[in-house]
C-alpha cells in the first residue's frame, strides 16, 4: 500500500555524525579530518547539524582518500549508540531479541533513513540493516558502517562479546575479506541476500544484565506515543517506488506496470499518486539512475560495472543516457571528480 507525503530524506539529521568526525580526527589526524569534512560541506564553525547524507558521503570519501575500503567497518565497530529513546529501550530490555525488536520498531524516531528488522534467514535469526533512501543504499561503505555499528551495539548491550555466526552484505567485496573478519570476530560473506548480522540458534534469547521492566515499559509507552503523533504517511510515494526499484537491481529495472503490481494497484493509480507529488514514473527513474550512477562512479566503479548495476543491457546505452542527464560522458564526470579532489 502506498503511503502519504513526508520531507525529503536528504535533510534528515544524523545522530552519529559527531562520533564519525571525532573518530576520523583521532585516527587520521585533525588536518586530514578537517579536509575530509570540508569536502562534505562541514567547515570549521558550522553550527547547523550534519545530515545523514553528509555522514554517508564523509565515510565513503574517507575510505577512498585513505585507500582503505574497510575504514567504514572499523569506524562502525567502535560505535556505542547515541543517547536516543530506542537505545535506552534496547539497553533496558529483557533479552537480546526484545532489544533488537524494540530497536527495529523505534529506531526510525531517531533516524528514519535506517530500517532494522529481525527476520528468519537461512534457518536462523538475522538482524537486517537497510537504508530506506536509494542513494544511501547504493553507498556500500556506508552500509558496512551501519552493519558494523549494529554489531557494536549488540556487543554493548549484551556485555559479553556476543558473536554472530556471520556478517552478511549484498554487495561484492572491495577489500580483503580477512580484514572485515578480524573486525567482526566472525565470518563475513559478501554477495548475500541481505545486509546484516546472522545469529546462531538461541543467541537472541540471551538475557541482558541491564534489564529494567519498569523503565522499559515506561520508555516503550513514550515511544509509542511519539510514533502515533508522527504523521502516519512516513514515506513519500517516491521513496517507496525508489526503494522497490533499487531492491530489484542489478538483475532488472522494473517497469511501471511491475511496480504497480507489487504495490497492488493499477498503473493508472500509481501514475495518479506520483502526480500528487509532481512526478511521473519516467522522470523518477531517470533521476534515480542518475543519482545512483554518480554514487557508483564516485565509489570507484567502472563505467561498465555501473551500467550493469543500473540494469542497462550495455555500456553504450548507459553512456548515452548519462550524457542526456549531465551533458557529458561518464568518463568526463569521473575526471571532473578527480580534478575537484586535487584542488
Amino acid at each position: 500500500m502506498l503511503a502519504g507525503y513526508s520531507a525529503g530524506m536528504e535533510q534528515v539529521r544524523s545522530v552519529r555524525f559527531a562520533y564519525v568526525s571525532e573518530t576520523l580526527k583521532r585516527e587520521l589526524g585533525q588536518q586530514v579530518a578537517d579536509r575530509l569534512m570540508r569536502k562534505v560541506g562541514r567547515f570549521p564553525g558550522t553550527k547547523s547539524l550534519a545530515t545523514v547524507n553528509q555522514e554517508a558521503t564523509l565515510i565513503r570519501t574517507a575510505c577512498l582518500e585513505m585507500n582503505d575500503p574497510a575504514l567504514g567497518a572499523k569506524i562502525g565497530i567502535g560505535y556505542r549508540d547515541a543517547p536516543t529513546l530506542s537505545s535506552y529501550i534496547a539497553a533496558s530490555s529483557k533479552t537480546l531479541r526484545e532489544a533488537v525488536e524494540g530497536a527495529a520498531k523505534f529506531y526510525t524516531l531517531a533516524d528514519p533513513t535506517t530500517a532494522l528488522q529481525l527476520e528468519d534467514r537461512d534457518g536462523g535469526d538475522a538482524l537486517t540493516v537497510m537504508s530506506t533512501d536509494a542513494a544511501l543504499r547504493s553507498n556500500d561503505r556506508f552500509q558496512e558502517f551501519l552493519v558494523f555499528g549494529a554489531l557494536a551495539r549488540i556487543h554493548s548491550i549484551t556485555r559479553r562479546g556476543t558473536r554472530p555466526t556471520q556478517v552478511v552484505f549484498r554487495h561484492k567485496a572491495l577489500g580483503d575479506i580477512r580484514t572485515y573478519e578480524r573486525i567482526a570476530g566472525c565470518a563475513v560473506r559478501f554477495g548475500g541476500s541481505f545486509n546484516g548480522v546472522q545469529f546462531a540458534a538461541g543467541v537472541p534469547e540471551v538475557r541482558l544484565e541491564t534489564h529494567d521492566p519498569v523503565l522499559v515499559s515506561h520508555l516503550q509507552n513514550l515511544a509509542e506515543t511519539q510514533l502515533t503523533a508522527r504523521d502516519e504517511g512516513a514515506a513519500t510515494v517516491r521513496d517507496q517506488v525508489e526503494r522497490l526499484l533499487v531492491e530489484a537491481l542489478p538483475g532488472r529495472f522494473l517497469t511501471a506496470d511491475q511496480v504497480a503490481e507489487q504495490f497492488g494497484v493499477t498503473r493508472r493509480t500509481l501514475t495518479r499518486r506520483l502526480g500528487t507529488e509532481g512526478l511521473n514514473f519516467r522522470a523518477l527513474c531517470n533521476d534515480l539512475r542518475f543519482r545512483l550512477a554518480k554514487a557508483h562512479l564516485q565509489d570507484g566503479r567502472t563505467v561498465t560495472e555501473t551500467a550493469f548495476l543500473l540494469g542497462y543491457g550495455d555500456q553504450a546505452t548507459f553512456s548515452t543516457a548519462f550524457k542526456v542527464w549531465s551533458g557529458g560522458a561518464p568518463s568526463e564526470y569521473v575526471a571532473g571528480q578527480h580534478g575537484a579532489e586535487a584542488v
